[in-house]
């Protein structure tokens, strides 16, 4: 039960914006949605702040993608754009994901620091995995991106939003709940693979 509350209030803190946006906006509307993620953006940059908290790059994503879909969707006057704003999304995502895995700290890697499971960070292979880890991430949205363009050319709108937002839910909880469970099992997996580099033996918690 500990760990689950710890899982929540991570997912609640790094993706708190993009989830009020989805719920308030099925379930009172789109401009309560949008005012209601920005409140929570507002909120969690002030509490980061009196924290003394790190600005971690997919909270910032989050927090951007999440006004750009609300302004997007606001301004969306025809069928074809409210279709297609997703495609693009997921691309601009992935693109994010494809850049944050670059430089000195994959941005995998950043979050999980947050969390303290990292206990030597500064490792060849911790940074390789969570390399490895981030381009994965990218895929997805990628992945996801193609299934949506799929679903706009072959299905009325009515069902394409309907099967796009409960693919895209149901695959965004797995993603998240597969990166902050299952991190110590990848990594070793991926060392089994011989997809790092080897470097003196101890383990790091991912």
């Amino acid at each position: 039960m500990r760990r689950l509350i710890g899982i929540s209030r991570y997912v609640a803190d790094e993706f708190g914006p993009l989830i009020a946006f989805w719920v308030l906006a099925a379930a009172l509307g789109l401009k309560a949605g949008i005012a209601g993620s920005i409140a929570v953006i507002v909120a969690g940059v002030l509490w980061r702040l009196v924290r003394r908290r790190a600005f971690t790059r997919i909270y910032i994503l989050v927090a951007v993608l999440t006004v750009v879909l609300g302004v997007v969707d606001l301004l969306s006057d025809t069928p074809a754009m409210i279709i297609y704003e997703s495609v693009i999304t997921n691309v601009v995502t992935g693109i994010a994901f494809v850049i944050g895995a670059s430089g000195r700290k994959p941005m995998i890697q950043e979050m999980a620091e947050q969390r303290a499971e990292i206990p030597n960070p500064d490792r060849a292979d911790t940074r390789r995995f969570f390399q490895l880890f981030t381009l994965l991430w990218a895929a997805y949205f990628f992945v996801k991106a193609a299934f949506y363009l799929w679903l706009a050319r072959t299905m009325p709108l009515a069902e394409a939003l309907a099967v796009r937002s409960l693919v895209g839910g149901v695959s965004l909880g797995l993603m998240i709940g597969i990166s902050v469970t299952q991190g110590k099992r990848l990594f070793l997996l991926c060392r089994k693979w011989g997809l790092l580099p080897k470097v003196p033996a101890e383990t790091p918690t991912a």
